[in-house]
Order: C-alpha cells, then sequence, then structure tokens
C-alpha cells in the first residue's frame, strides 16, 4: 500500500509475550510440599486458599493477600475455570504450588478483565486448609492417663483447657494465656457441635487433638475478627475435671431413698401450700446435707425455678399437694394414659 514502498526490507522488534499449544495441558510445578500430608485434595472437596494471578511475563493481574483473604472454593466441581479445577487436585494443607494454565483452559480468546485475550495465566497459590462436607471429627488421643475407667458423657460438667489454633498453624484462642480453665456441660449446646463430640468418652488427665471441619465448627460465616469463614479448627485439649451429670432429663435426684411425707417436709409453715422461697430452700438444704443432687454446671436459681415451674400446673405460683408430683410419678401416669 501507500506505507510500505516496494521491494523494501522490513524490520519489526518483538516482544513474546507467551505462547501455547492447543494440545497444552496445565503445567504444575511443586515449591513447597509438607513433609507430612495425610491427605491430599480430591473432587468435592472445600479447599481456603491464597494466590497470586500474573500473566507469563509478571504482570501481576489479581492476589487474594490484597484482599486480606482467601479464596474458598469446591474443586473439580467447574466452580472455577477448568486448569484452576484440575490444579487445586492433589494438593497438601500447606503446599505451596505454581499451575500454569493455557488460554483455552483459563479466560479464551476473550479474556477477563485485565487478563487479555489469549492469555497464558500463572497463579502461586498456597493451599491453607480443606475439608470435604462428608467430614466428621478427627481426633488423635496424645497421652491417656494408666487410671482410664471415668469417661466424659452427656450431662458431665467438664472443666479443660485448649488451645486453638487454624490448621496451618495460627493461633486462635488459648485458655492458658486467660489463666482459667473453660467448663462446660457436656452436650448442652454451650460449645460447637464439633467440640461436643470432641469430648465425648475423655477420662480426667487425658490430651488430645481435636480436628474440627467447619460445618461442625464455626460455618461460613465464621467469627468476625477471630475466626475465618469456613476454617478447619485444631483445638488441643486437656480434660482436668469432670463431674458426673444427671440421667438425661433430670436436672436434681435423690442419693438415697425419698421421703414419704416429701410434700409435708416442703411445707414448712403447714398451710397446704409450698411458695418458689420455700421450695427452693428445701432444695438447697437437701444439697448441702448431700441427700440430692442438682445437675452440675447449671444456674442454682433457674434449674430450682424451672423445677418449681413444672410442679405448679396452674401456673398462680403456688404448689398444693394435688399438683406435687415426682418425676417417676408422671413417667408412669403418662404411660398408664398411653
Amino acid at each position: 500500500g501507500k506505507e510500505i514502498p516496494g521491494q523494501a526490507s522490513l524490520v519489526f522488534d518483538v516482544v513474546l509475550l507467551d505462547l501455547h499449544n492447543p494440545k497444552d495441558g496445565i503445567t504444575i510445578e511443586n515449591q513447597q510440599v509438607p513433609e507430612s500430608c495425610e491427605r491430599r485434595s480430591q473432587t468435592g472437596d472445600f479447599l481456603r486458599y491464597h494466590y497470586n494471578g500474573t500473566l507469563l511475563d509478571g504482570t501481576l493481574f489479581d492476589s487474594s493477600y490484597s484482599r486480606n483473604r482467601t479464596y474458598d472454593t469446591y474443586v473439580g466441581k467447574g466452580y472455577v475455570i477448568a486448569g484452576m479445577d484440575e490444579g487445586l487436585l492433589g494438593v497438601c494443607t500447606g503446599e505451596k504450588r505454581r499451575i500454569i494454565i493455557p488460554p483455552h483452559l483459563g479466560y479464551g480468546e476473550e479474556g477477563r478483565g485485565k487478563i487479555p485475550g489469549s492469555a497464558v495465566l500463572v497463579f502461586d497459590i498456597h493451599v491453607v486448609d480443606f475439608h470435604n462436607p462428608s467430614d466428621s471429627v478427627s481426633i488423635t488421643v496424645n497421652y491417656k492417663p494408666s487410671n482410664c475407667t471415668v469417661l466424659s458423657k452427656k450431662g458431665d460438667y467438664l472443666k479443660y483447657h485448649y488451645n486453638a489454633s487454624l490448621l496451618d498453624g495460627t493461633l486462635l484462642d488459648s485458655t492458658h494465656s486467660l489463666g482459667k480453665t473453660y467448663n462446660i456441660v457436656l452436650g448442652s449446646g454451650q460449645v460447637v457441635m464439633g467440640m461436643d463430640m470432641g469430648l465425648q468418652d475423655m477420662c480426667v488427665g487425658e490430651r488430645r487433638k481435636v480436628v474440627i471441619p467447619p460445618h461442625l465448627g464455626y460455618g461460613e460465616d465464621g467469627v468476625e475478627g477471630e475466626v475465618p469463614g469456613s476454617a478447619v479448627l485444631v483445638f488441643d485439649i486437656e480434660l482436668l475435671e469432670l463431674v458426673s451429670g444427671l440421667p438425661e432429663g433430670y436436672m436434681f435426684v435423690w442419693n438415697g431413698e425419698v421421703s414419704p411425707n416429701l410434700f409435708e417436709e416442703i411445707d414448712q409453715n403447714h398451710d397446704g401450700e409450698v411458695l418458689l422461697e420455700e421450695f427452693s430452700e428445701y432444695i438447697q438444704a437437701q444439697v448441702d446435707s448431700g441427700k440430692g443432687k442438682l445437675a452440675p454446671g447449671f444456674d442454682f436459681e433457674k434449674i430450682v425455678k424451672n423445677m418449681f415451674t413444672n410442679q405448679d400446673r396452674d401456673g398462680n405460683g403456688k404448689v398444693t399437694a394435688e399438683e406435687f408430683k415426682l418425676k417417676d410419678q408422671e413417667a408412669k401416669e403418662e404411660h398408664d394414659e398411653l
């Protein structure tokens, strides 16, 4: 045309940005693989990972680090580009790897945002943790006393120390730093479900490691400023004290025979009616003397008020002899009615 004369010698100065072949697959370069790798990711797992995304010439187009939060996704399910979906399979927690993705397994001829069309992509990833929705709690016993006959069960009152961390070792919380134990009634919903499971069948003095997947921990939301969303949690636990609980459904039990004149004993002024104050004083006296036992770990006043309300059938704030029944008697009556 008009710009290039005939018979002209041409000079091109070229910068090669990248190249690929349509037959190319992804390329994986392992940069750091932990010595201990108990499990590798597989299809259906949910991964949390950090990444830097660049072009082949080093141009940065995206980074999870700049947002100060991990990228979280299921793998092998098509939620991310095909090359990343493949590159995230077979990784260990804590692993660092480079994944080089040709455009037909990335963003194709059109590109996306800062990514030009037909670009080869380079992702440097760091796997923070992963789990599978079918995972349960993992328990590893690190120490068990030789005398280990009394095991924790639902309803027991437990006092224990713990260190809580993420799978990468980041410390979240520790009772040791607070200088006091954490105290709960097992199975009462005072801790996340995974911890309720992890403290079962434990004896005093035992130490164990409990790994809790997020669906049994703090879920997708986590705890703002404390626990990241969808995080796998690790608790190192030592059980220091165990107070046996009561049978399920009971808040108070007798340690011996029940008096045949129980209502008369509670009704101290013998007016045929028991008020909350009389009831509370009587229960307190039985506990103090060792004749009765309240469910451990609960507030005394709340338990007694609940017991009194159950006896106060008509809700008038007084319990009569006709209203008053032991729990065993109530159970028998219900059975007879059925």
